[in-house]
């Protein structure tokens, strides 16, 4: 379906267009959760723990109940005994296993009402021992978070080939340990929610990215029917993953909310926001790779242990980078999921893929040096290309084959514009004085999103199109897109399409905004939607213009007769004469499970100046080169591609969350100390974005999702090229100037670097 419908005449759908909802982004005119008020509505806060690991003795709320103005106050006994959203306990739990977790809320009047109430709760802790370090956490004696120990289950564990074999058939192997530590990677609108019952009917504004799963979770909370809950998110302030699921937020706004009688809104300040969302999981991470001398990637072996914190809204881990990109005959990689008193993690934007991509091709990069091979040449001998072996569904055996694989094309479009031939041959090699230059690579590939994925199309009486979706916009502009692809199917002008997000009782259901789903899944729904609507409107034309439906075509807002154009009837002539709209109806599964596997790769190369002085590391150019199958929007492919590589760079300058070893509170919880970059610390302009042509089979148009993989390959392509201007080798994010200074010294003195 994909390639016929790329190889139309496209009008609307490859075009670069505007945000169709920019105007009103703007000028102020969306509404955001935290925008809305309703009349008679309360303010909720939330008590925090101050211990990384205690049992509640006891819970006083009297004094803060008598308070006057409050209306509701909540602790652990007034919790469903439910689980939230892929978590193990409840939203008020009688045992705390982080510093900054909710122990109880009120509402009241107003917001110093609120927290005046916060303070007259009376809390007795019996404080327990803490564990930061997952790799600690497993030990025998660790404190343990929970019944069953530390460990999320059994180790995650997938072999191919005999590894102990082909280690020792190798002719070099090398063993190396990178680190990610527990970051931050929230948008800028604190999560907000907001709660109003009308009888037994829960409706909730929630800053989210999944209104769907937000509304399986309060169903499940409360005993409720779909048709009881309503869950409502227009516009979202960025997300990034940690607003992927349901969250403790809205269960507390809706406990409460029930409790008062009246409506009550929640939201977190910054420190509740960086504390109590989703973080970047921590890893750890050992490779042990091994070569053949004709330049053959033999043998990898991949040992991580993800620091899952005190809950998850899913289980973290690595992506496929180890898996699918090379092919590597001999591979076992090892998961181990641990829980630690670290604060809740979750997906966030690459969902392990950025940890796994700087380790994997850090090592891919460090034994080509040893070996002297030039890193893109190594990379593509070993990668993966069309007709090989992949695994269905991203794990398990390779029982798939590659289709539509661009990463030879990605890795050859990039060096070139680089200009990869004028790199260093050897680490700092001609370079004296404090600055030195030097260009590195990375790559990186993913799947595109599955799941459940509906929507709905509207051709109204006056010919206007009205796309309904239960996903959110998280500043992925998947208004714009998904109202394109309704535009280019049906046959009309994108200025007389809008879109209608985030509501899950004018839409179908729909997994959600995350994972580079959206696109490609919704935007099959949409498509199949749109195509039912065409369906309808030939049905209805065929007659009066004395032809049959097959005969028919729908271009430019006009519907004609393919042999007789002089045969036609405007859109909205026709459907006034019509006298009722037309709604179309589209629902897909995508299956990650298809024996032709389609996935979208990509390859990054940096040019960076090392001060060898001060530390500092300067971004000079950066070449995005992605494959994105068709684009919908080429406006809407280069800003992802720009705004994810952003991030992916931030990764390696800032965003790490310090724990005090003592009590294992954060430290940093704030802008100001957390210290994520703004548009002064990255010059915008030196990115370049390359959309690789390559129409794929199964998305919409030929489109592929894109969303997570330009934040994948920041952290080993800034690393790589750090070597190749100095000959220091980072292994831990970020890359401090006191990380760069301390290599520096001990490079100078003979001691190789190992963090």
């Amino acid at each position: 379906m994909a390639q016929q419908q790329g190889a139309r005449n496209l009008t609307v759908v490859g075009t670069a267009s505007p945000p169709i909802d920019a105007v009103e982004r703007v000028t102020g005119q969306a509404k955001y959760v935290g925008d809305i008020e309703l009349p008679g509505m309360l303010v909720a806060k939330v008590l925090r723990a101050r211990h990384a690991h205690a049992r509640i003795v006891s819970l006083d709320t009297s004094r803060a109940e008598a308070l006057p103005g409050v209306k509701a106050v909540i602790t652990h006994k007034d919790a469903p005994k439910v689980p939230i959203w892929g978590n193990r306990t409840y939203a008020l739990n009688e045992q705390v296993r982080f510093a900054g977790e909710a122990v109880a809320a009120v509402a009241a009047v107003d917001e110093e009402t609120a927290e005046k109430a916060l303070r007259l709760i009376d809390v007795k802790y019996e404080v327990l021992k803490f564990v930061l370090d997952p790799e600690e956490a497993v030990k025998p004696g660790a404190p343990q978070l929970f019944p069953d120990g530390n460990l999320e289950g059994q180790p995650r564990v997938l072999t191919r080939g005999d590894v102990e074999r082909a280690f020792a058939e190798c002719d070099r192997v090398i063993e190396r340990v990178y680190h990610c530590p527990t970051m931050w990677s929230g948008g800028m609108e604190p999560r907000v929610a907001i709660a109003q019952w009308e009888g037994n009917k829960l409706t909730l504004w929630a800053s989210t990215q999944a209104p769907c799963r937000v509304q399986t979770n309060l169903t499940g909370q409360f005993n409720l029917a779909d048709s009881q809950v309503r869950v409502i998110a227009s516009y979202v302030g960025g997300g990034f993953g940690t607003k992927s699921a349901a969250h403790v937020d809205e269960t507390i706004a809706a406990l409460l909310a029930r409790k008062a009688r009246r409506p009550v809104k929640l939201q977190y300040s910054r420190e509740e926001e960086i504390l109590d969302s989703n973080t970047r999981f921590e890893t750890r991470v050992y490779v042990k790779i091994g070569v053949k001398r004709d330049m053959t990637l033999h043998a990898m072996d991949v040992k991580a242990y993800i620091n899952q914190g005190a809950y998850h809204v899913r289980l973290g881990g690595l992506g496929n980078q180890a898996t699918h990109i090379y092919k590597t005959p001999h591979l076992r990689t090892v998961q181990y999921r641990v829980h630690t008193n670290l604060p809740n993690t979750g997906p966030t934007r690459g969902v392990g893929d950025p940890q796994e991509t700087f380790a994997i091709d850090s090592a891919m990069d460090e034994i080509a040096n040893e070996m002297g091979w030039d890193p893109v040449e190594f990379r593509l001998k070993n990668v993966k290309r069309n007709g090989d072996p992949i695994a269905r569904g991203g794990t398990g055996p390779e029982d798939g084959r590659l289709v539509t694989q661009v990463t030879d094309r990605c890795i050859e479009e990039g060096a070139a514009r680089i200009g990869w031939a004028r790199r260093n041959a050897a680490p700092g090699a001609g370079q004296t004085g404090p600055k030195a230059r030097g260009i590195g690579v990375a790559v990186t590939e993913r799947g595109n999103g599955g799941g459940l994925a509906g929507a709905t199309v509207t051709v109204n009486l006056d010919g206007s199109v009205v796309v309904f979706y239960a996903s959110t916009d998280i500043g992925t502009h998947s208004r714009t897109t998904l109202s394109m692809i309704a535009a280019e199917t049906i046959g009309v002008a994108l200025a007389s399409v809008r879109a209608v997000a985030g509501d899950t009782e004018v839409a179908p259901y729909d997994g959600g905004s995350y994972g580079n789903r959206v696109l490609y899944s919704t935007g099959r729904a949409v498509d199949a939607a749109a195509r039912d609507c065409r369906e309808q409107i030939f049905a209805t034309a065929a007659p009066m213009l004395k032809a049959s439906a097959a005969d028919l075509e729908l271009r430019d807002g006009v519907v004609r007769v393919k042999a007789d154009a002089s045969r036609s009837l405007p859109l909205r002539e026709l459907m006034q004469r019509r006298g009722r709209s037309v709604v179309g109806d589209g629902n897909v599964a995508q299956s990650q499970a298809e024996v032709n596997v389609e996935r979208a790769a990509g390859a990054h190369f940096v040019e960076v100046e090392v001060d060898r002085e001060t530390g500092k590391i300067r971004i000079l150019r950066y070449i995005s080169a992605h494959d994105v199958g068709q684009p919908i929007n080429r406006t809407v492919v280069e800003n992802q591609i720009e705004g994810g590589t952003i991030q992916g760079l931030a990764l390696t300058q800032a965003e790490e969350m310090r724990f005090d070893p003592r009590d294992g509170r954060c430290l940093n919880a704030n802008f100001l100390d957390l210290k994520p970059p703004t548009m002064l610390d990255f010059d915008a302009r030196v990115i370049e974005p390359i959309v690789v042509d390559n129409v794929g089979e199964q998305g919409p148009y030929g489109a592929k999702g894109l969303g997570e993989n330009p934040c994948h390959p920041g952290m080993a392509a800034v690393a790589n090229a750090v070597y190749n201007a100095s000959g220091i080798r980072l292994r831990r994010v970020p890359f401090t100037r006191a990380d760069v200074l301390r290599a520096l010294a001990e490079q100078r003195t003979g001691v190789s670097r190992t963090a």
